[in-house]
């Protein structure tokens, strides 16, 4: 699990990335200001599921989804930056459910390796050592010579 939710994230925060790439290919990329976003989503979602990757840390991979998962949805409901699209092509349901497993495996990622939850580390004492000094639990104290 440890491996398994980095890299099922990582391929699909790739895979909206490729969508995108391919719709600015294929027509998008002459939309005014809309047009150069879709590019850059598709260099960022590249970076992203690189980083996630070398290191499995969810929260800016998570808002970098987030982002491009809310201008989506907007896109093609209310509008955005002046671009209204009302149908949900094949293209758009693939990237939002591309967007949204990786969220699901960035959750993951952050549930199993404890990152992302707020919560830090706290000593809770344990049994005394074995010079009657007491001690942490879990944790190894050295016994001095003296």
């Amino acid at each position: 699990m440890r491996r398994s939710a980095p890299l099922l994230a990582a391929v699909l925060v790739v895979v909206g990335g490729a969508i995108h790439l391919q719709l600015w290919s294929s027509g998008y990329q002459g939309i005014p200001f809309i047009g150069p976003w879709f590019l850059a989503n598709a260099a960022v979602s590249a970076l992203l599921g690189t980083a996630v990757v070398l290191r499995p840390a969810a929260g800016i991979t998570f808002a970098g989804i987030a982002f491009s998962l809310v201008a989506v949805v907007l896109s093609r409901t209310v509008g955005l930056l002046g671009f209204l699209e009302r149908r949900w092509t094949d293209q758009a349901f693939a990237a939002v459910a591309a967007e949204v497993g990786a969220i699901v495996a960035l959750a993951v990622v952050a549930v199993v390796t404890g990152r992302g939850t707020g919560r830090t580390a706290v000593a809770v004492p344990g049994p005394a050592q074995g010079d009657g000094r007491p001690g942490l639990a879990g944790v190894r104290q050295p016994v001095s010579a003296a």
